[in-house]
Order: C-alpha cells, then structure tokens, then sequence
C-alpha cells in the first residue's frame, strides 16, 4: 500500500510541475498516460491547486524564491566581459562528453556573443520554471498530505467541498 501512495504522489508531483506540460513529464518520467476521464479531473485538480496557490500569494513568493535560485544557477557572471568579446567576438565553448562510448571526450564549438547572451536566457529561464514548479508541486504535495494548511482560503473561493 506505501508503495501505491508513493507512486501516486511522485505521478502527482510530475502533473503539478507544469499545468500544460504535467502529463507529458510524468510519462516521460515512466508513467503511463491517463485515459481521457482521468486526464480531465487531473488537469482540473492541477490548475485547480495551481489557482489557489496564486491566489493565495504562495506562487508568488515561490516564484521570487526561484528567481533568486535561478540567479545563483545561472548567473550573468558566467557571460563573458566586454573586453573578452573586443578580443575576439566569436565565444568558443567546449562540450565534454563522458559517454564511453564516443571516441571525442571534447568538442569545441563557436558561437557568437548574442548567440551565447540568447542560449544564456533560455537557459536561466528554464531554470526558473524548473524550480518554480518544483517547489508550487512541493507545497501542493505538504497540502495534500495535510501538514500545511492555507489560511483564509475559504474567503477567497468559498467552500472548496461543496
């Protein structure tokens, strides 16, 4: 039975990661998809926890906590300065593989500065939205599990049961 309620939790974690793209991350993750009754009550379940939390101010201040998380991942710091980029505007970057397989361990690639500047915020980006619904599946997860509660929900959207 533990083990029933674990796998129930973890696919429930993977639907609340992303409203649009749950059920495509739980099935990448081994799941098998829900059939087209049980999508819809999932998909109603999630945007419905997804609602509350905005309402209530908590994806809020989860998204500045992933804000600052994706900061520290994926810092500007990381570009390079002007003056490397007056030196030579190509950035060349180098791909170490670890796969045993591949007879090249390295591969140098070149891009240019705005290329790198672009990859950069697609990177930081993604990393946000990684954390940010990491962390709306956490508290959604402390909830169902009823070791939180939100207070003055009910205000807010009335009688969640009935």
């Amino acid at each position: 039975m533990e083990n029933i309620m674990t796998t129930t939790s973890k696919r429930n974690f993977y639907l609340m990661l992303s409203p649009p793209d749950g059920q495509e991350i739980a099935m990448s993750s081994g799941f098998y998809p829900s059939s087209e009754d049980v999508y819809e009550e999932e998909q109603k379940d999630i945007l419905r926890s997804w609602s509350i939390l905005t309402a209530t101010g908590v994806v809020e201040s989860l998204s500045d906590a992933a804000d600052w998380m994706a900061d520290i991942m994926v810092n500007d710091n990381m570009l390079p300065t002007e003056e490397d980029i007056e030196e030579d505007p190509m950035v060349h970057l180098t791909f170490d593989y670890s796969d045993e397989e591949s007879e090249q361990f390295m591969q140098v690639q070149s891009v240019s500065y705005s290329e790198l500047v672009k990859m950069h915020h697609q990177i930081k980006e993604s990393t946000y939205n990684t954390v940010l619904g990491c962390l709306v599946s956490s508290v959604s997860k402390l909830l169902d599990e009823e070791l939180i509660t939100l207070v003055g929900v009910e205000q807010l959207f009335g009688d969640l049961d009935g």
